[in-house]
């Protein structure tokens, strides 16, 4: 990073009260066929990259900050060891003050979760976990790469349960390739008799990377049809819709999502992480650069143009939508925008289309 990159940054941060922090954990068992975030299967860089998570939030913690949310990703979290996952809360998360109700959240796969990690999440103050479930069908968790089963997936939610865990998110996928309606629906109906908290579905779109899944896209009919069937059974069942992809009892959004989806600033630590404070833009370097440099970083300028987009695109993710304006009329008419005084957002028909519907704005 260059001197004048770093004085633009520290100018940045002066005028930023950071609320969010993501920290990143890069490690899988194996790669899902349809993941393209990223990760890698070296755990033996485990203990080195915890190192270096510790030099990264070291320097960050100088960072304007009291922070309503902490969101440990990945990757796999939990595939962290219990003096592992001490190591990350004493010495990266432990510098960084939090506000009184700070949000924790821990990603968590039912094949690496076991009683002894979600008690040692739960006693460092982690209050919310999300569950990669995916799928409760044991042929598609296989097509899928995933490592765990559909009893595995409901004996660690019922585990995290026990534990005393009172905020739970689970993720699913609709439209994946050779996925049926029926399969959709028997997976959403056993997820909705276990009662969590918070939902995330996701409709499968093809990697880019070299996979199995690489080119199979989803079946367009299909997807809708489960999208619809996916909002009317959740809403009948007291899940609000209030972004894109995600639906919570009232009460519990994500509170780190939302710091996103309103374009505030956020703090990425780890490799490949991103941060984002005013008009700076901060990438980091995949493991094998992040491991020699942790601080070798690429700095991004935000055009005011960009920005005043990416608020507006990250807005209409939410009910909060954007301020009127009359060019959005031919989209309200057509049903895929929705008006409320000085306000539109998209319809649930208007949010499957969105990215089309954004492309002609």
């Amino acid at each position: 990073m260059s001197r004048s990159a770093v004085r633009v940054r520290s100018r940045a941060f002066l005028f930023a009260m950071i609320k969010s922090l993501y920290i990143h954990i890069p490690f899988c068992k194996k790669r899902c066929f349809y993941c393209d975030f990223y990760s890698q299967t070296k755990l033996n860089l485990k203990k080195d990259y915890l190192e270096k998570l510790r030099v990264e939030a070291a320097a960050e913690k100088e960072i304007p900050h009291k922070l309503k949310s902490i969101y440990i990703g990945g990757g796999t979290p939990s595939l962290l060891t219990v003096s592992e996952i001490d190591f990350l809360f004493a010495n990266v998360i432990g510098v960084f003050r939090r506000g009184k109700k700070c949000e924790i959240t821990s990603e968590v796969n039912p094949e690496s979760a076991c009683d002894k990690k979600l008690l040692s999440l739960e006693k460092h103050g982690v209050n919310r976990l999300s569950i990669g479930f995916q799928f409760l069908d044991d042929s598609l968790l296989k097509k899928a790469g995933r490592l765990h089963t559909e009893k595995q997936a409901v004996k660690t939610f019922l585990l995290a349960r026990e534990t005393g865990f009172k905020n739970i998110n689970i993720d699913i996928i609709y439209g994946f390739p050779g996925q049926s309606l029926k399969s959709f629906t028997e997976t959403l109906d056993k997820i909705i008799s276990l009662k969590p908290e918070h939902i995330s579905a996701y409709l499968y779109s093809p990697p880019e990377r070299k996979s199995p899944l690489r080119g199979k896209v989803p079946d367009e009919n299909l997807s809708f049809k489960m999208y619809r069937h996916l909002c009317e059974k959740l809403k009948k069942n007291d899940f609000i819709h209030y972004e894109i992809s995600n639906f919570a009892r009232k009460n519990f959004y994500s509170e780190h999502n939302l710091n996103y989806w309103k374009g505030n600033d956020y703090i990425g630590l780890g490799a490949g992480a991103v941060s984002t404070v005013g008009n700076i833009r901060i990438k980091n370097p995949e493991i094998e650069k992040y491991l020699k440099n942790p601080a070798g970083k690429k700095i991004e300028i935000l055009s005011a143009e960009r920005k005043v987009f990416e608020k507006f695109f990250l807005n209409m993710r939410t009910k909060k939508g954007v301020s009127y304006r009359k060019k959005y009329e031919k989209f309200i008419k057509s049903g895929f925008l929705k008006r409320r005084g000085s306000k539109v957002f998209f319809s649930e028909n208007g949010w499957f289309v969105s990215n089309s519907v954004i492309a002609e704005f």
